[in-house]
């Protein structure tokens, strides 16, 4: 019998978990037999944002010793690599980094005022010691000057001429208020982009001059004598702030998305002015995630701190590794680099995307988060992915108890509900940092939970169920244990958006989806005939490995059973 489905409005917004079958065909795509329209309409949606194909991975790693110094000679055979639990080979390796794109990000708010002329010379010496022929041709480090109070200015792009970059640097000014994380956004995503860098045109002879472009020669791009494509090069952001920030539209935590994914590292050097807006914890936190490193400077001691940063910059290190057998190019991965050398430390990046945008498993999004329906419909049909989860789920069986029986007599009239919840940590901090599975009967007024709720109802399929309850043997003892067994029938895996809603393009509702795992338990002994039905819903989740592991521990806890590989 068909039933209803009622909604509310806002964040409160319940859903009766148990009905999702009856509204769950007229709001979900079966990503496995989308109509021709559905695939035109998510194709014109997917830009370049949505697909680039990075199988091969490139790291910019340093290593130093106890003293916190740079250490020389590390070579391939002495670093290990550790990708999601896979070991990887390295592809290529270059010590000494040189063909390095450098931007420099000083805050020049008002509150920085005092220590403007004392910056303006330690950018001086940097510009001198990063740029200096140490074991690459001259000209390899590409400097960048992006001051920022209320807004950020490019005022030099990628420039291979040290007195470029000074004469930039003379050009800065105090004023305004501090919209630090704006700024350390609008540089993370635009200041690192692909730019042709191309070599200064020859003079002619017969003119005399350089040649008939209007474009003066100085603010011409120059290419580099090493010739490194920029998207190659290794890639440093060196921020220098009070930490203030009074002026921003975004967050902190925007910042930590929009740099996954990035290979940034970062340097924070900061200075304490004393501005109740500082926030030095998470600008500090932010340069490490980055396998980079944080300074605290004074007045006296900035030229020898940028000095420092000029050198570390030219010890890096990078390698690359290739990445081709990923199997859900959508998913975060975590990366770890090791090395065999005694007493030495190794700084890098955490993790990486195979394809922009990914999801973290905690479900916040690298490289920027689907907006439409369309967009996640979008990052969400790779057909390999959907028969590996399905797949996953196919090979799983169930050992259930006298416990389980007793449970499944009373889901015809009474279906389960098996929501995850989170705690905090107990200290009054706030910090929300351990799950559990909580299983409730949907009857008797609990039949609502949250619409973003991490849930799973489970019930008898009413398609083969001609009983009020499932027939189950009067003594359940009487059977075999290694009889109880559930095997896994028809898993469905499905992206679905939220249901009885229209496309509105542009609004925040219309970017609302969860993933979807829906499957049949059929007990192997024939000792209960009715199929048991499973549907798990993950709002706000992409498809992927951890939808199983989900699915299978809220069918563990509701049930009382015990999953394991399938033995046929």
């Amino acid at each position: 019998m068909k039933q209803e489905i009622e909604w509310m409005t806002g964040k409160r917004a319940l859903l009766a978990v148990f009905l999702w079958a009856v509204a769950v065909a007229a709001t979900t795509v079966p990503l496995s037999s989308q109509s021709t329209e559905q695939r035109v309409a998510a194709g014109a949606s997917r830009s370049a944002d949505f697909k680039s194909d990075v199988r091969e991975v490139s790291v910019v790693f340093r290593v130093v010793d106890k003293q916190n110094q740079p250490v020389s000679g590390i070579t391939p055979a002495d670093i290990q690599i550790d990708d999601q639990g896979i070991s990887r080979n390295i592809t290529s390796f270059r010590a000494n980094v040189g063909n390095a794109q450098v931007v420099i990000l000083p805050d020049v708010s008002g509150s920085m005022g005092p220590v403007l002329e004392p910056l303006q010379g330690a950018l001086f010496t940097f510009a001198d010691i990063v740029s200096k022929d140490f074991n690459h041709e001259p000209g390899d480090i590409l400097l960048s000057l992006v001051p920022f109070g209320d807004t950020a200015t490019v005022l030099i792009d990628r420039t291979s001429n040290p007195m470029e970059f000074k004469d930039a640097v003379r050009r800065l000014r105090p004023s305004g208020r501090t919209a630090l994380v704006d700024s350390v956004m609008a540089t993370l995503l635009n200041a690192f982009g692909s730019k042709d860098i191309s070599s200064p045109p020859k003079p002619t002879a017969a003119s005399g001059q350089d040649d008939d472009s209007p474009i003066p020669s100085r603010y011409r791009p120059r290419r580099p004598a090493a010739g490194v494509v920029g998207d190659k090069r290794s890639k440093f952001l060196i921020i220098f702030t009070d930490a203030g920030e009074n002026a921003s539209s975004h967050a902190w935590s925007n910042i930590a998305s929009a740099m996954l994914g990035r290979d940034i590292v970062i340097y924070a050097v900061e200075f304490d002015t004393g501005s109740p807006d500082s926030n030095f914890p998470m600008l500090s936190k932010i340069a490490l995630q980055s396998g980079g490193k944080v300074y605290r400077a004074r007045m006296d001691n900035l030229e020898s701190l940028y000095s420092e940063i000029a050198t570390d910059i030219r010890s890096h290190y990078q390698l690359t590794f290739s990445a081709g057998d990923v199997e859900n190019p959508r998913i975060w991965r975590t990366i770890r680099l090791s090395t065999k050398r005694p007493g030495v430390t190794l700084f890098a990046r955490t993790g990486y995307c195979p394809e922009t945008p990914c999801q973290k498993a905690d479900g916040t999004f690298a490289g920027g988060q689907p907006k439409t329906w369309n967009e996640v419909l979008a990052i969400s049909r790779d057909p390999g992915v959907i028969f590996s989860v399905r797949q996953r789920l196919q090979d799983v069986q169930f050992e259930y108890t006298a416990e389980t029986e007793r449970i499944i007599k009373d889901l015809a009239n009474d279906p389960l509900l098996i929501e995850k919840v989170w705690s905090s940590d107990g200290k009054g901090s706030g910090k929300v940092d351990s799950s559990r599975f909580v299983a409730r009967r949907a009857g008797g007024g609990n039949r609502l939970v949250g619409i973003d709720t991490e849930v799973c109802g489970i019930t008898v399929d009413p398609e083969t169920n001609s009983f009020p309850q499932p027939r189950i043997a009067s003594d359940p003892s009487s059977a075999p244990s290694g009889e109880r067994k559930f095997t896994v029938l028809n898993p469905e895996i499905r992206i679905a958006r939220r249901p009885g809603e229209k496309e509105v393009s542009g609004s925040v509702e219309s970017a609302y989806f969860q993933s979807q795992a829906i499957f049949y338990l059929k007990d192997r002994s024939g000792r209960i005939p009715s199929r048991i039905r499973v549907q798990c819903n993950r709002p706000h989740f992409l498809i992927g490995d951890d939808l199983v592991q989900f699915s299978l521990q809220a069918v563990e806890n509701g049930l009382k059973v015990r999953s394991g590989a399938r033995r046929d």
